[in-house]
């Protein structure tokens, strides 16, 4: 069994204030290594409804990441099959994100009830790796994976890819007793070959740092986002 762990690649800096909406999502080349910078909005309190339907004008005032790269390079991925952008947004209680996928026939064999399920193996999902604090390093960060059952898989590492413990089925991948009690709302359609996920994180999931959270206006975290589906044979 295996399993893709990437590294943090993004900076996510919180806004005081809404920003407006980026045009729609364009391929860009992140090969140079650059890492690039997203203002996460202030919203209002209750602003956000969970359920995938994107229809508030706080999303629509929300600045967009631009389409996703390669994984492995960082180049344009307009060979992939998929494709993905999001959006951003916090208040005093959660960090808001929405992910909008490209993918042909999303699918997952899970309930969103299993505990943990191995979702990179065998479903359509979006990951997020977030790590409060200090974003020069790799330590210290969350990870989420939600699929378009609503299935969840979540952790938290001390270090890159740390720890790792057991072997088969009783492998564990860092601190898997963490949970991060993510909300989500998904919208899939299939006559587009698209689905939506809107993700609400806990601020209060966080709180396991030495970080303030929530997060002051101006303060800077290291995150990353991923789609994929087949096994992570198709990712972006």
């Amino acid at each position: 069994m295996s399993r893709t762990i990437l590294c943090l690649a993004a900076v996510l800096c919180f806004s005081a204030c809404s920003k407006s909406k980026d045009s729609s999502p364009a391929q860009v080349d992140r090969s140079d290594g650059h890492i690039p910078e997203l203002t996460a909005a202030r919203f209002a309190e209750g602003a956000i409804s969970i359920d995938g339907k994107l229809s508030e004008a706080a999303w629509q005032q929300a600045t967009s990441t631009g389409a996703f790269v390669r994984p492995g390079d960082g180049r344009p991925a307009v060979a992939s099959p998929i494709s993905a952008s999001a959006r951003m947004g916090w208040d005093k209680s959660h960090l808001y994100l929405a992910i909008e996928v490209r993918d042909p026939d999303p699918a997952s064999p899970f309930l969103p009830a299993d505990l943990d399920p191995h979702i990179w193996e065998r479903a359509s999902a979006v990951e997020l790796m977030i790590q409060p604090g200090d974003p020069g390093h790799n330590r210290n960060y969350y990870e989420v994976q939600v699929d378009v059952a609503g299935a969840v898989w979540d952790t938290r590492f001390d270090d890159y890819n740390r720890p790792i413990s057991g072997v088969g089925v009783s492998r564990r991948f860092g601190h898997q007793s963490w949970q991060s009690h993510v909300q989500s709302g998904r919208q899939i359609d299939r006559g587009r070959g698209a689905y939506v996920l809107e993700l609400a994180v806990p601020w209060s999931s966080l709180a396991s740092t030495k970080t303030a959270v929530p997060p002051k206006p101006g303060h800077i975290w290291r995150i990353n986002l991923y789609a994929f589906r087949d096994g992570q044979r198709a990712s972006v």
